[in-house]
């Protein structure tokens, strides 16, 4: 099998014709494959590391994995697949017109004058809503660093003012925009802060509890890259020394089982884990927010907003078969979690440890934040279930960012 794979791996290297410049995806599909057995799961795990192919969702056991390939490498994984009897379908056909559609979609919907959540906006846009939203009396904005190329990554805190007694509430922290392609992860959290601010009576008693902490865009850099060259692109924008390949996977780049399961040491690959743990500017500017939180108050909550899948991710992830101490009592937070999202437009989602569910990885942010001592963590995958993947349309921003709020608020009850 592995003169096979590493036959496959060559061929598809040398027919990589990669688009120079902007890449449009003409004639790429998302191939949906499953895998059955140790050895088709084992084959995935180690394709998901050649930097070649885009995995659009981890190598997944007896379940199905979205891969997406160009018409070059089409033919080459189909027979790969076929030679370990693996049953596989197109799950998208031609994602170039996907994206074109998309594009249309949010061209005509996109407003020059204000911010709406019905069209993906850019990071100059984001930044000028969120400067103008730091005159609520419930907002303070602040910059928690720059990324690579040098661009502000901004912390929105909404608060109500101390606890009775003085104390600082509690903080709940939300991030987006890990990966760059996630668009609907940013669109959400910017959601949020809206809805939060502009109806501050509705959410009185939660704001009496907690103080939150969302970070929008974490990645702008790879954000921005993703709307002016490739849509799909993940990683941080950093260059990388000797390599002529960009950037790292920032949920590989935490300083919690760093360079474990699921991570590359090839600048190449989606899932490079940069040079050291907190290379990335990005990575470092979320943990010394949260460091700098935890030195003045219990940080009760840390969840990151990602895409796509439909699932409510706990630690351990990093391995499976890991489990915290308190993981039943996670995962019972866990399920009523999942009820409050279906209970707002149907979509189901699942919730267990991130291994089990998934694919065991190493330096994520979220097992990063357990660790730190922070008890309610979760991912939280938004949509969709692979219809559109990545390219998810900007009519389903506010649908899902209202179904994933509706999770969050459950965290009043976990609080006397």
């Amino acid at each position: 099998m592995k003169l096979l794979i590493l036959y496959f791996i060559v061929s598809v290297t040398v027919v990589a014709a990669k688009e120079i410049g902007v890449r449009t995806y003409a004639g790429y599909d998302v191939l949906s494959v499953r895998a059955d057995s140790p050895s088709q799961f084992e084959l995935l795990k180690q394709l998901v590391l050649n930097e070649e192919l885009d995995f659009w969702t981890s190598p997944k056991y007896q379940d199905v994995t979205d891969i997406m390939v160009s018409p070059e490498q089409k033919d080459l994984i189909i027979a790969l697949f076929s030679s370990h009897g693996m049953k596989w379908s197109v799950k998208i056909s031609d994602v170039g017109r996907i994206i074109r559609d998309q594009k249309t979609e949010n061209s005509l919907l996109e407003s020059e004058t204000k911010m709406t959540w019905t069209a993906y906006h850019r990071y100059t846009e984001i930044v000028k809503w969120l400067e103008s939203i730091s005159t609520n009396p419930l907002v303070t904005l602040t910059v928690i660093g720059k990324s690579s190329e040098a661009r502000e990554i901004h912390q929105v805190q909404i608060s109500s003012g101390r606890k009775e007694n003085g104390e600082l509430k509690p903080a709940i922290f939300i991030d987006a925009l890990f990966h760059a392609r996630e668009w609907v992860s940013g669109a959400s959290a910017t959601w949020i802060i809206n809805e939060i601010i502009s109806n501050p009576t509705k959410y009185e008693s939660i704001l009496s509890k907690f103080d939150f902490f969302i970070v929008p865009m974490v990645n702008p850099d790879g954000y921005e890259f993703s709307h002016t060259s490739q849509r799909f692109w993940r990683k941080t924008r950093s260059k990388n020394s000797g390599s002529s390949c960009y950037g790292c996977d920032p949920n590989r780049n935490f300083a919690f089982h760093f360079g474990g399961e699921g991570t590359s040491s090839n600048p190449c690959s989606e899932v490079y884990k940069g040079e050291n743990a907190f290379s990335e500017p990005e990575t470092a500017a979320v943990s010394v927010a949260i460091k700098k939180l935890q030195s003045e108050r219990v940080v009760h909550a840390y969840f990151t907003v990602h895409s796509y899948g439909q699932m409510w991710l706990l630690s351990w992830g990093y391995a499976r078969g890991a489990y915290p101490p308190d993981f039943a009592e996670l995962l019972k937070w866990g399920k009523r979690s999942v009820e409050a999202i279906k209970d707002i437009h149907g979509q189901s989602y699942i919730t267990g440890q991130g291994a089990d569910v998934l694919y065991a990885v190493g330096g994520a942010s979220d097992d990063w934040a357990k660790n730190e001592g922070i008890k309610y963590v979760a991912t939280l995958e938004v949509r969709d279930s692979g219809s559109y993947g990545f390219a998810l349309p900007p009519n389903q921003i506010i649908p899902t960012a209202e179904e994933i709020w509706a999770g969050i608020q459950l965290l009043e009850t976990t609080i006397n």
